[in-house]
């Protein structure tokens, strides 16, 4: 069976997989984040989706809870659920995306600073309505499925 590396491209014919959460507070406001300048994929955009590769025999939800831990230092996230998988076509390649869902209870975030230059909780229309530019396409999907308008 092919599969590919940490880095790089995916072998021909095969797509890479990524596990992301949309994190929410007690009061229905979506945590919202920037991503810092370093970053090599659309750095100083704003985001929804706290994610990232999905490593080989690893699945999807494991992946999804061992993000939230390395960039947020979320340990647990109980009620982490599954909310739906799409194929993702964008500039940096082609990819299997499954995003979750989690209402983040208890201790704040605590953001790694390699990764995020600045996370809170705002309102989901604020975000739909555009309030915050440029926002990750992946995550303009997020928004649009999770909080209808």
């Amino acid at each position: 069976m092919a599969q590919g590396g940490r880095s790089g491209e995916a072998p021909e014919g095969l797509l890479k997989r990524y596990a992301a959460t949309v994190c929410t507070d007690r009061a229905g406001r979506v945590l919202l984040y920037r991503r810092a300048s370093s970053v090599a994929v659309y750095p100083d955009h704003y985001d929804v989706l706290i994610g990232g590769a999905v490593r080989t025999g690893e699945e999807y939800r494991a992946a999804a809870l061992r993000e939230l831990r390395e960039e947020l230092g979320w340990t647990e996230a109980p009620g982490l659920t599954e909310a739906y998988r799409l194929r993702v076509d964008d500039p940096h390649g082609a990819s299997f995306l499954a995003v979750h869902r989690w209402t983040a209870a208890g201790r704040p975030p605590r953001p790694d600073p390699r990764e995020i230059a600045w996370c809170d909780f705002v309102a989901p229309l604020t975000v739909a309505a555009g309030g915050y530019t440029p926002l990750v396409p992946a995550g303009t999907e997020a928004v649009r499925r999770l909080f209808p308008l």
